[in-house]
């Protein structure tokens, strides 16, 4: 699959690389995002944390914005998904197409620069089969494979020596050894002490993951059909974790006539997932704060087996926050997203005449999601404050439908495929939270918010856009040896100013056979020779929809003795924004040996991103401090090498061998006048941690690199004055006050 049509592998200029469902089938995942990783050359599967219903993302030859989105475009069966591929059953994928530089991508303009992946789902049987019924299921187990290296016993109960005595002098040692005992007694009663591991107990359980599958699909040449229908449970290794997911979907191809066929597929996804994970939505008192830090032992007056059920502590942090059991946390802390998605595409074909046809495919898509988020009494949050959550409630749609028309024209050695193309697409979406706090305890929760204070009711996301394109392709094939394919697109966003909405994004791209050449079959060989290059244009529109406008937002302002409603600007507007491009260039070179059992692709790419759409540092004078701006320039430079076996291929025994290899340098070309900035992670903590500089890679690491920690032996201690002094040659580094 290419953009808007399909392409025999032979006639390609581009660089797309496909992935079968049998491939994909050999790993049981809920999301087949997961499935891909490692199989595609210049794509980067992550995953932010293991907890079920996790974010996965991919890379398509690494990021080129610094602060927008780098995903790429998903398309299934001709229409774009939010969700990337979570809400489409695996088993019914047939083939995922990754197109991965600009002369594939830029037939969809606008949303194509982070790379574009195509879905294929399967249809019912042409054969004139009967109808056939099929199930499946597996059940699946996980462990914790590593832990993470932490303290001993020992080494704790020394560090909380130390601890007490910088901050409470004699009275933290006092308070020690009410707890420990004498510290002239740690080695003797803590040397061999193995105490509670929190990992194990937290993380440490077996999980199951159960998948079951039926399918009902026949057909004819005329008709074919499909219904299916998954129930998957995943129960996390964090204890209270899980997701709990239902799919159906109907598929259908008719042709009535020789010159219509029609197709429509239909989907809903069920998914509900609750845990909070290991993250706790990225604030800095985590459950895996806790769990790494927590204390293994209640010490020698103490039974160790209480602490598994201990739910008040009076230890804290260097910091004075007080840490808690991190069973009781899982516990107290509850999280569910309940997530419903209806999709709905159809197409119809018509050949108008001999090589004209006519293609329309129009689909929409609702999905509606609800957050359900409660800290306990007995929670680290609850107990800074009081028992409290919120619901969050969440609508969001899309409509888009395209029209198509496809000219072919073959006249002995020349071949011309030519289609124009037109598109409309509009999303909206809709959000609003309620929360309340002093809940008087845990027993109902959100099930009744009177019970606790309500506090304000927002609704902070009513946006919607919409994108009017228009584009066009020819595919020039001259005696199978020479091939030329060229695209232009032109992309109207209603997210920009009138002056600036439209972009054009064109491509160009060849390739020679050379396998095909009498010079070169003379050698005896190759199988396949083929060289490609390509250059292209395509963009990026990835920012909030009323960027361009002056935004207002409401307030409450005192007047006399009460409050008044009012508004204030969010944001200093840019009239000047326009489309985030990116140019790539391709060189590929496609080699087959032994009757194609031997294939080898290397390629060499650059991509060069420009007027990057960056929430960019302004002077605190204009009373903001970001505003978005098109500045900025960053270059991806790299190589990815696939290489593919049929090692043994007999009747009932295949064995192949797929191996890939991607490198890539990312490089900051140009910022907004400035050298570097300073970046938040967003990790919970407030600090700049990564650092953006010219000449750099994006997402460096900022911060005090360490030499090491001071020992006893690097000082010299005065027994008349009782203090120590730092011998010489030791570094010594003053902060500033």
């Amino acid at each position: 699959m290419v953009g808007y049509g399909t392409s025999k592998r032979s006639d390609l200029t581009g660089s797309v690389v496909s992935v079968k469902s049998e491939d994909l089938m050999r790993m049981p995942t809920s999301d087949v995002t997961q499935a891909l990783a490692g199989r595609v050359a210049g794509v980067q599967i992550t995953q932010s944390e293991g907890a079920p219903g996790s974010t996965i993302s991919i890379r398509v030859r690494g990021g080129i914005s610094i602060t927008q989105s780098n995903e790429p475009l998903y398309i299934i069966d001709g229409f774009p998904s939010e969700d990337g591929m979570s809400t489409i059953d695996p088993a019914e994928i047939e083939t995922i197409d990754i197109l991965k530089d600009a002369s594939a991508t830029a037939i969809y303009g606008a949303r194509g620069a982070n790379g574009v992946v195509v879905i294929t789902t399967k249809q019912g049987n042409k054969d004139g089969s009967k109808m056939s019924i099929s199930f499946d299921s597996y059940v699946g187990v996980k462990t914790l494979a590593r832990k993470l290296p932490v303290l001993s016993t020992k080494e704790f109960v020394l560090l909380d020596y130390e601890r007490r005595l910088q901050f409470n002098g004699e009275t933290g040692v006092k308070s020690f050894q009410s707890i420990y005992g004498s510290f002239l007694d740690i080695d003797e009663n803590y040397g061999n002490y193995a105490g509670i591991d929190w990992q194990e107990e937290t993380l440490g359980r077996v999980a199951t993951s159960q998948n079951y599958r039926v399918r009902i699909s026949g057909g004819n040449k005329e008709l074919q059909y499909s219904l299916n229908y998954t129930y998957f449970k995943d129960l996390g290794a964090m204890q209270y974790s899980g997701n709990d997911k239902h799919n159906i979907s109907f598929s259908l191809s008719h042709k009535p006539t020789k010159r219509i066929s029609v197709n429509a597929r239909v989907n809903y996804d069920q998914t509900y997932i609750y845990g909070m994970g290991t993250s706790d939505q990225s604030t800095r008192f985590n459950k895996m704060e806790h769990i790494l830090q927590y204390r293994p032992t209640k010490g020698i007056y103490g039974d160790d087996e209480s602490l598994l059920k201990n739910e008040e502590d009076n230890i804290t942090d260097e910091e004075g926050n007080p840490m808690q059991n991190p069973l009781t946390s899982a516990a107290q802390e509850i999280n569910k997203r309940q997530l419903r998605t209806f999709q709905a595409n159809g197409g119809l074909t018509f050949n108008i005449a001999k090589g004209f046809s006519f293609r329309n495919n129009t689909g929409m898509r609702y999905q509606t999601t609800r957050f359900d988020v409660f800290y306990g009494e007995k929670s680290s949050i609850g107990k800074r404050s009081s028992a409290n959550g919120y619901i969050q409630y969440a609508e969001n749609s899309s409509f888009q439908t395209s029209n198509v028309l496809n000219y072919e024209y073959k006249k002995k050695k020349h071949k011309l495929v030519a289609m124009l193309g037109q598109e409309w697409v509009s999303r909206w979406t809709r959000n609003m939270r309620a929360s309340a706090t002093n809940f008087p305890n845990n027993d109902i929760n959100l099930d009744d918010m009177n019970l606790g204070i309500p506090g304000s009711i927002t609704s902070n996301a009513n946006y919607d856009d919409k994108l009017l394109s228009f584009f066009t392709r020819f595919n020039y094939n001259f005696g199978e040896k020479y091939l030329v394919t060229a695209t232009l697109r032109a992309d109207g966003s209603s997210k920009f100013s009138e002056d600036k909405k439209w972009g054009l994004f064109p491509s160009v791209s060849a390739a020679w056979r050379m396998g095909e050449e009498k010079f070169i079959k003379n050698l005896n060989l190759f199988s396949d020779l083929k060289l490609r290059v390509g250059y292209g244009m395509s963009g990026n529109n990835r920012i909030g929809s009323y960027a361009s406008l002056n935004l207002l937002n409401s307030v409450k302002y005192p007047n006399g003795e009460s409050n008044m409603p009012g508004y204030v600007p969010t944001a200093i507007p840019n009239e000047m924004l326009q489309w985030e491009s990116n140019n790539t260039l391709n060189i590929g070179l496609d080699l087959g040996f032994l009757e194609q059992r031997l294939t080898i692709s290397p390629e060499f790419y650059v991509n060069e991103s420009t007027h990057l759409l960056l929430n960019s540092r302004i002077p605190s004078s204009s009373g903001y401090s970001n505003m978005i701006r098109n500045i900025g320039k960053t270059q991806n430079i790299g190589v990815d090498l696939t290489i593919s076996s049929v090692n043994i291929q007999k009747r009932n025994f295949t064995w192949n061998t797929n191996f890939n290899l991607s490198h890539n340098k990312n490089t900051i070309k140009a910022l907004s006048g400035e050298q570097y900035f300073l970046e938040e992670a967003k990790f919970g903590y407030n600090q700049k941690t990564h650092k953006i500089e010219v000449g750099k890679s994006i997402g460096q690491f900022y911060g005090y690199r360490t030499l090491g920690l001071y020992q006893v032996e690097d000082f010299d201690y005065d027994p008349n004055t009782k203090k120590y002094t730092l011998k010489e040659g030791i570094p010594l580094q003053r902060f500033p006050q």
